[in-house]
């Protein structure tokens, strides 16, 4: 049974020097009710609860999913005694409307529950509590017409059985850690289910070897925890302990209190929140509940991670893999970090090779580190450019920053795809020349002749031409270049605005120049073309993207431009 006291335990307390002492009999399960130790004459609340139990003298014991029928006369007055040893949502229904105010653990400060809403055996009046904690309830009731009168506790919120309560919610976590501040922030994604009127609490839970993980499945259990580590505070303001933790206004930051492992921040509709006084070298298991405050602040379990509050180490890279990465982090600055192999059948001086590609055309710089020394940087690019770096240490790790050439590069620099070596040549990728221009050599009304300087790889190789086509709206070739996509001709044909491409083996020349004429293209059209390079056996790598702006008229055949 969730509630079961005897009736001695639940007697009027008529002298205000007894209602500082503990029952008579006091249950095990059932943790000793809490007075407040202020003066009655400086705390009116208290004063009016010892005057109730005064007038009220017909007590009834109340226990959950055990309904009391009583009679009443009009005005007849009446005291309910309900002692929980579990925290749960609690709803208490009557049959007909009376008046009513409810107590907690004999402190003084009335609750205010929320109302039910009405229905076939629920009158008016009736309330819901959406986590009542362990404790004692007392509930004063006045009838406001003769008749009989059905009062039933069940340990249930009245929408419990809302479809979408055990649905699931793909909301995710983010986190950032500040160590050397102490500091967190937590950022979540909004509620799937009728997030206008969805407010979240945050329960924040410091694991250690001593304190292991506590598992909530609900609200309830998170502020049992929560209110177990400290008692309550003398207080004379309305309210229990749950609409202290809720009730609060949200802050934009709040502060743990460290020798505490559970917290609870409830931050409104705002979906992130800055935390401090965090313990480094710890780990935080966060839990994310959500209180609709269309059902009567109905709680359900949202989201949950686990992070261990630590400095954030830089992402390690691969050899000879191509790793798209972020660059757009906090002031356009990104850090990763790779190492440098053993190597002892490298001739000569040992030296890594970086192949860097801006995503988006954008123009960045990139610097090498070592123990937060500057050990190479390059200047502004913003093509496929290759760095090779000489002396490098077998064995030894470094760092590599990514960061915008200026403030308006910053909005575009976003993304950038990386690939080391420590060999001569990349393993998968070909080798693009040292300047990977294409060149519009000619351009006719519906023809366009391109060129490149071919590439030095000795292995087979091969290029392909691909064309896009610019919407006449928006020709700038900012919004659409992008040397990340997936140049394998079975997936690119897939991208919005493609229009034509075409592979071939490479040619022979003396000069190593390759040409293209590309065929059946519109009058006033404009075009992104791109030049890969590809291997049999591997991925392709783009050239430095052309646009082609043809003309609105054409006289004749013989109309041509020059570049």
């Amino acid at each position: 049974e969730i509630s079961h006291l005897p009736m001695a335990s639940n007697r009027i307390i008529l002298d205000s020097t007894e209602l500082l002492q503990n029952p008579l009999i006091q249950d095990a399960g059932v943790p000793a009710a809490r007075a407040t130790p202020l003066p009655p004459q400086k705390c009116p609340s208290l004063q009016r609860y010892r005057k109730m139990l005064k007038d009220f003298d017909d007590l009834e014991d109340l226990y959950v999913d055990v309904p009391v029928h009583i009679a009443l006369a009009e005005r007849q007055r009446k005291r309910f005694v309900l002692n929980l040893n579990d925290s749960t949502p609690l709803t208490i229904r009557f049959s007909a409307p009376v008046g009513r105010k409810m107590y907690y653990n004999q402190t003084g400060n009335p609750l205010r529950p929320a109302a039910v809403a009405p229905g076939p055996g629920v009158a008016v009046g009736s309330l819901v509590l959406p986590c009542a904690l362990r404790g004692q309830y007392d509930l004063f009731v006045l009838a406001r017409h003769s008749g009989a009168l059905k009062v039933d506790a069940l340990a249930e919120h009245p929408q419990h059985d809302w479809p979408l309560l055990n649905a699931t919610h793909r909301i995710a976590i983010r986190t950032q850690n500040r160590v050397r501040k102490r500091e967190m922030i937590v950022k979540w994604e909004r509620s799937k289910f009728d997030f206008h009127v969805m407010h979240y609490c945050l329960v924040i839970q410091r694991l250690s070897m001593d304190t292991p993980r506590m598992i909530f499945t609900n609200f309830c259990q998170a502020v049992s925890a929560y209110t177990d580590q400290q008692p309550m505070t003398p207080s004379c303001a309305a309210g229990g302990p749950l609409e202290g933790i809720w009730g609060a206004p949200p802050q934009r930051e709040r502060r743990l209190n460290p020798r505490q492992n559970v917290h609870i921040v409830c931050t409104g509709k705002r979906r992130q929140q800055l935390l401090r006084r965090l313990l480094p070298r710890s780990s935080y298991h966060l839990d994310l509940f959500g209180i609709h405050q269309g059902r009567q602040n109905l709680t359900l379990r949202l989201a949950s991670s686990q992070v261990n509050f630590n400095r954030t180490q830089p992402l390690a890279l691969k050899q000879q893999a191509l790793m798209q990465l972020k660059i757009g982090g906090q002031h356009g600055k990104q850090v990763y970090s790779f190492k440098v192999p053993q190597t002892t059948r490298q001739l000569g001086e040992p030296f890594m090779r970086h192949l860097l590609i801006p995503c988006s055309g954008s123009e960045i710089r990139v610097k090498l580190l070592r123990q937060r020394s500057e050990v190479g940087k390059t200047g502004a690019f913003y093509s496929p450019t290759y760095i090779r770096q000489k002396g490098v240490l077998p064995g030894e790790r470094y760092l590599m920053r990514f960061e915008p050439s200026n403030d308006d590069e910053a909005l575009r620099a976003q993304k950038v795809m990386v690939a080391l070596s420590s060999e001569a040549l990349f393993r998968d990728l070909p080798e693009l020349p040292q300047n990977t221009t294409v060149f519009n050599v000619r351009t006719r009304c519906s023809r366009a002749t391109i060129a490149w300087n071919g590439s030095p790889d000795e292995r087979e190789l091969s290029y392909c031409i691909i064309v896009f086509n610019l919407p006449q709206r928006n020709r700038s070739v900012v919004d659409f270049t992008n040397y990340c996509m997936d140049f394998v001709p079975k997936r690119v044909m897939q991208y919005r605005y493609f229009e034509w491409m075409t592979c071939r083996e490479r040619q022979q020349s003396p000069d190593n120049i390759e040409t293209e004429t590309i065929l059946n293209l519109m009058p006033g059209s404009s075009y992104l073309v791109y030049v890969t390079a590809n291997l049999s056996m591997g991925k392709p790598l783009p050239y430095q993207a052309l646009t082609l702006h043809m003309a609105s008229q054409c006289l004749d055949g013989s109309h041509e431009s020059f570049y």
